[in-house]
């Protein structure tokens, strides 16, 4: 049903007032609001018929309204006014992505902790499982004639090491032949390219460092197989923050769901880089986040990586003021992205 300017208007200041201050608003207490110019009695009216058409909730007999999850969608999709971010706050978020990008693990953890103080919500960033990783680098440093540590850089620069106890000897310079083979045989291909011919081919190649080279794809496949179920969650104790959550049982659930950060790997499927979303109470489908709201986007470049980022917290969200910081946030971290792991940043 379409709602008359003035009914709008109302909504507007309830749901304005309830983020300000979590109480339930009363027609009192938005009468003298700038722009309504209206009386408490016909602001109570509207607020009743607001009521009867699902988009206000009275909590008790005589306590004011508060916003249902359909008041805050259409005030999300119609009402709300665009935050113009703050130079402190824009400050953050640049001083955040300007963090030299060693390691991309490291990159994300800082993301969910930066954005997370900027929206004091608690936030959820993690790597989608559709980003193909691949092993950039290979790289065999010889310790002794029987140990061996395989260094492997990932086309997100992940580094892994690890120590191999050989059951022969090797000589340095054999490494560094078998460096240069599996750089120039294996670097840059997906788990699904490696197939058992071409290692079968290498550990030809290798001669007496065969039975490295098994050793080696392991390592590398169990890295290429595990790193996208990296996931990092930022300002955990902030659900604490809110009225909203002073039950132990209800903040306890979203807290155990909120820490399994595979529950949000869905999200990540999202094609509109850059786009932010917003999904209000209901809207989830699941139960622990029923009452909360979920503001997300995803960021990548190409097939190259790919993630999703995402702001929670009770419905009572400032969602003009996260959408903007996290949209400004991504587009950003796009803009970093590129410039980091692309040779050619206009791709």
């Amino acid at each position: 049903m379409s709602l008359g300017d003035r009914k709008k208007r109302i909504l507007k200041a309830v749901v304005d007032e309830y983020i300000a201050n979590a109480e339930p608003v009363g027609s009192k207490s938005i009468a003298n609001r700038a722009g309504l110019d209206l009386s408490p009695a016909t602001i109570r009216n509207e607020m009743s018929d607001l009521e009867e058409l699902g988009f206000l909730e009275q909590p008790h007999i005589s306590a004011g309204r508060i916003p249902s999850h359909a008041g805050y969608r259409l005030y999300v999709n119609e009402l709300m006014n665009q935050h113009k971010l703050t130079m402190s706050e824009m400050d953050a978020i640049n001083t955040g992505l300007r963090l030299r990008m060693q390691e991309l693990e490291a990159t994300v953890q800082n993301v969910s902790r930066v954005v997370s103080q900027l929206t004091q919500y608690t936030t959820v960033a993690l790597l989608s499982d559709t980003a193909k990783t691949t092993i950039r680098k290979y790289e065999l440093l010889y310790v002794d004639p029987r140990t061996v540590i395989v260094v492997l850089v990932t086309n997100s620069t992940l580094i892994k090491n690890k120590y191999l106890k050989t059951p022969f000897s090797v000589k340095e310079e054999d490494l560094h032949r078998l460096t240069h083979l599996l750089n120039t045989r294996v670097s840059g291909l997906t788990l699904d390219q490696i197939t058992l011919s071409l290692i079968k081919s290498i550990e030809h190649e290798s001669g007496m460092l065969a039975p490295l080279v098994s050793e080696i794809i392991d390592f590398a496949a169990e890295i290429m197989g595990g790193e996208n179920s990296n996931a990092y969650v930022g300002g955990t104790a902030n659900i604490l923050r809110y009225p909203e959550y002073r039950d132990p049982e209800k903040a306890q659930r979203l807290l155990d769901y909120v820490t399994g950060t595979q529950h949000f790997s869905s999200l990540s499927q999202e094609e509109d880089s850059g786009v932010v979303h917003i999904k209000i109470g209901s809207e989830n489908l699941e139960e622990p986040l029923q009452d909360a709201s979920l503001v997300y986007g995803t960021y990548g470049i190409n097939d190259h990586l790919k993630g999703v980022i995402g702001v929670l917290g009770p419905t009572r969200m400032d969602y003009a003021r996260v959408a903007a910081n996290l949209n400004y946030f991504i587009q950003g971290f796009n803009k970093l992205l590129k410039q980091t792991f692309l040779e050619d940043p206009d791709r």
